[in-house]
């Protein structure tokens, strides 16, 4: 019974009620009764087809654009409105398309008048990373009384939109260690191919005599050791997990908050002044640029292959000194993981997996992110679990 009591049908129902008493009864407030109703209904069903009458959505930009997800985006569409009377309530809907996912943002404008330009763009956030493009953008209007709804569609723009990731603040719990690096900046004690002297110690039962300083050991009556600065480099190499379906896509995801931790991993590894490598694709070069590796990180998506080639290629690139991050999702599989990890435990390096966890984290994903916790550590390996 409900289904066919809308507000339209109720309406003209009450119109040809007061219009039949009128015609039967000659009355004239029956007469201005029924006039009043019949013009409030044809507003009804007129006017927000009025409202979009000379309407028209332009793009002052288009090309790709940068923005942080969670933000508000100025993208330039402006809704202009050339009739002379103004639009009420005017929704605008933008449908945007991003790895075979599609988001349909809405908002809702009080008043649009003519002559004036309000930017949409402005109004526009994005609760996830990714690399979006804008497919459709629509209008509609039920002002006043909600009897039908008008509609209008401009035709495809071409704008596309890259949505960075915001970075998790990170403090890396882990000493930088360096590496040997013969272009490095930094300087180690240990002995090397150098004419740098760096100290001299007590010769010890079994070291190689080529590194007995001579005139030194003369002097204290003892074989002396001497030990030369090497050129080193702090390094990390990070191996991230992206995300797949279901949580691609996801901003509330374990998935997704990997990509945020991994960011945030980035960030504070150059706010030290790190030499960084990060493994997205196995087959594909390390990135090592912020603005690169941001990039990347908000257009990645997952090719199906595992962490298993990615960590088995940073083993064999990998040197002692080195440290060496790898950041996944609380529910990760743990024995792909450990499987994986084993290559890096001879490589003689530091290796920190970082487990992030989603931002509504159900009993369930908590244990099994603590089940993955557990059996990581007991692989040998430190961990860090961080929540957003």
């Amino acid at each position: 019974m409900e289904r066919w009591l809308s507000k339209s049908r109720v309406l003209l129902g009450l119109c040809g009620v007061l219009l039949i008493a009128a015609l039967n009864r000659q009355d004239p407030m029956v007469y201005g009764m029924f006039l009043f109703l019949a013009v409030v209904s044809l507003l009804g069903f007129v006017l927000p087809w009025l409202s979009l009458r000379s309407m028209t959505v332009r793009l002052e930009s288009a090309g790709d654009t940068e923005f942080m997800e969670g933000t508000g985006c100025n993208l330039n569409i402006l809704v202009e409105r050339k009739a002379p009377w103004p639009a009420f309530m005017v929704a605008i809907e933008t449908e945007w398309e991003w790895a075979s996912h599609r988001i349909v943002l809405s908002q809702t404008v009080p008043v649009i008048r003519a002559g004036r330009t309000p930017d949409l763009g402005r109004l526009v956030q994005f609760p996830c990373r990714g690399h979006y493009e804008l497919i459709a953008v629509r209008l509609s209007s039920g002002f006043p009384l909600g009897l039908v709804r008008a509609h209008h569609t401009m035709s495809r723009p071409q704008i596309h939109l890259r949505v960075l990731p915001h970075a998790q603040p990170v403090r890396w719990p882990l000493p930088w260690d360096v590496a040997e690096d013969p272009l490095g900046e930094l300087t180690t004690r240990r002995m090397g191919q150098s004419f740098e002297l760096g100290m001299l110690r007590p010769y010890q039962h079994g070291e190689s005599v080529g590194r007995v300083s001579w005139r030194a050991s003369a002097r204290a009556g003892e074989l002396v050791i001497q030990h030369f600065q090497q050129s080193g480099s702090v390094r990390l190499r990070v191996v991230v997990e992206v995300p797949r379906e279901p949580s691609l896509g996801d901003p509330d995801s374990a998935g997704e908050q990997t990509i945020r931790l991994a960011a945030g991993v980035c960030d504070a590894a150059l706010g030290n002044g790190v030499q960084l490598f990060v493994y997205l694709e196995p087959n594909a070069a390390p990135l090592r640029e912020r603005a690169a590796i941001h990039r990347a990180l908000a257009e990645a998506v997952s090719s199906g292959s595992g962490l298993f080639p990615a960590i088995a290629r940073v083993a064999g690139e990998t040197a002692a000194g080195e440290q060496v991050a790898v950041v996944v999702s609380g529910s990760c599989p743990v024995d792909e993981l450990v499987v994986a990890l084993s290559g890096l435990a001879s490589r003689g390096c530091r290796v920190m997996v970082c487990i992030a966890l989603g931002r509504r984290a159900a009993s369930p994903d908590m244990a099994q992110a603590r089940t993955l916790q557990r059996a990581v550590e007991q692989a040998g390996f430190a961990t860090f679990m961080e929540a957003p």
